[in-house]
């Protein structure tokens, strides 16, 4: 086992840049103001019922008969 001193720390690789992340945050920011807004957005939709596990199944097409 090799000794403390012999350890290097590396950062985690990442591929986000400082704008993907101030896009990220802007569009948090926003979803949590719709939200306490009591206002729906598209992005938004299902998350709830998802975390809930209330999600509809799936409307699959029947295509064994075609």
């Amino acid at each position: 086992m090799p000794d403390e001193e012999d350890l290097t720390v590396v950062p985690i690789p990442s591929s986000e840049t400082d704008a993907e992340r101030r896009r990220i945050r802007s569009s948090n920011d926003r979803d949590q103001n719709d939200e306490r807004e009591h206002r729906k957005n598209r992005h938004n939709a299902g998350y709830d019922q998802a975390a809930d596990g209330k999600m509809p199944e799936p409307k699959l097409d029947d295509v064994t008969n075609e």
